[in-house]
């Protein structure tokens, strides 16, 4: 299967995460950490996608923000000092299937993916 790499350009970062954010709820998310330091950590796995943002002021301007999970228990991770962002799409319908976002040493991974019916049913329970 084809896949399409797309960098987003920087001034673009904004307004592509806000996007990303209001896609529908049906969306699972997992998120990978990986350093040259420590490796690949495994973060958050088949979570619903809360928010994935810029953050425009204070101390952590210029940071994303991602934040999974349900209401009784949320995730959150903060990429300081990102310095590119590349969405991976699917070459036939043009879903995003995983965006990275790198920054110095290291880059965090959010895979996306439909979630089935037998998985909605579960997650209300």
């Amino acid at each position: 299967m084809a896949h399409i790499n797309q960098e987003i350009p920087r001034e673009q970062w904004e307004s592509y995460l806000a996007g990303i954010s209001k896609q529908d709820a049906t969306q699972w998310v997992r998120v990978e950490s990986i350093d040259a330091e420590t490796g690949d950590q495994p973060l958050a796995d088949r979570l619903p996608l809360v928010d994935i943002s810029l953050e425009r002021k204070g101390s952590d301007a210029g940071a994303v923000q991602i934040i999974v999970g349900r209401e009784d228990g949320r995730i959150t991770h903060r990429i300081l000092e990102p310095d590119h962002l590349y969405a991976e799409l699917d070459g036939q319908t043009g879903a995003l299937e995983c965006l990275e976002i790198g920054e110095r040493g290291g880059k965090t991974l959010v895979f996306f993916e439909r979630a089935t019916e037998a998985d909605e049913v579960s997650a209300r329970y």
